[in-house]
């Protein structure tokens, strides 16, 4: 007999590209498998991309999402990639809200029409000063680094300098460079170890970054412009911390098959 074929989706969120596994009907691959995620992520040998989501069932929740860094290791919570399983599920449902459950806890999400998502990120607290450059947690670890150069500054090695050096667990590292009430980024991601085109949570740290900056409380809109698109962070700034945080930007399907 003839081994059943995998299905799968690809999906990308201002060219953060994710693998998409629906395990609602049947858990299609062991994703403790590290290899075989990595092998499948591989943008030569396997389907390519940035990471892999598997989306789930779970009580409670409209969805789970179990991500899996490029590398094959779960990760921490994924801004775009949540985006995009949104998005998936909001393919195979008639609602255009949703909650569900990621590594960091449970999310809201909405369905805002022209393939735009909005997704809720937790509330966020005091910005930490290190040596590296300024620290913020969106769920997963981020240092905030503004420069001159943007554009032609070496994203990989100084990137990854920071990310080695920083902790044992390492971090991710954001490259900015401000405007009024936007900015620019680019960004180095572990478990990617690479520069990609965009992050959300990382997006999400540098807005913080801003907000925090202008230290005006009260309601931000900023406008974010990655290397793959732009992203809006909306938040209620007060006093250093900083409440309702949403990502909000473009998540669609760029094909399907078969593993």
């Amino acid at each position: 007999m003839l081994e059943r074929l995998i299905p799968f989706e690809k999906y990308e969120g201002a060219g953060n590209d994710f693998i998409i596994l629906d395990f609602f009907e049947k858990e299609w691959v062991d994703l403790n498998d590290s290899v075989r995620i990595a092998q499948l992520c591989h943008r030569n040998f396997g389907i390519g991309a940035d990471g892999l989501i598997a989306v789930c069932p779970v009580e409670g929740f409209d969805f789970e999402m179990k991500y899996l860094n490029s590398d094959g290791r779960f990760s921490t919570f994924c801004g775009n990639g949540s985006r995009c399983a949104a998005a998936y599920f909001a393919s195979r449902s008639a609602k255009q809200r949703f909650l569900f459950k990621a590594a960091d806890g449970p999310h809201e999400a909405e369905l805002m029409g022209a393939e735009q998502i909005k997704v809720k990120m937790k509330d966020l607290g005091t910005i930490e000063t290190t040596s590296w450059g300024q620290f913020v947690h969106t769920g997963s670890p981020h240092i905030v680094l503004e420069v001159d150069q943007l554009n032609s500054l070496n994203v990989f090695e100084e990137g990854r300098r920071i990310r080695n050096g920083f902790s044992p667990e390492g971090t991710n590292v954001n490259f900015i460079s401000l405007g009024e009430n936007s900015l620019k980024i680019r960004t180095y991601e572990r478990g990617v170890e690479n520069e990609t085109l965009a992050c959300g949570t990382g997006i999400t740290a540098a807005a913080f970054y801003l907000a925090s900056k202008l230290n005006k409380n009260g309601h931000h809109s900023i406008h974010v412009e990655a290397q793959g698109g732009t992203l809006v962070v909306e938040l209620d700034y007060q006093e250093g911390q900083a409440k309702n945080v949403f990502l909000i930007g473009p998540a669609k399907k760029v094909f399907m098959g078969f593993l």
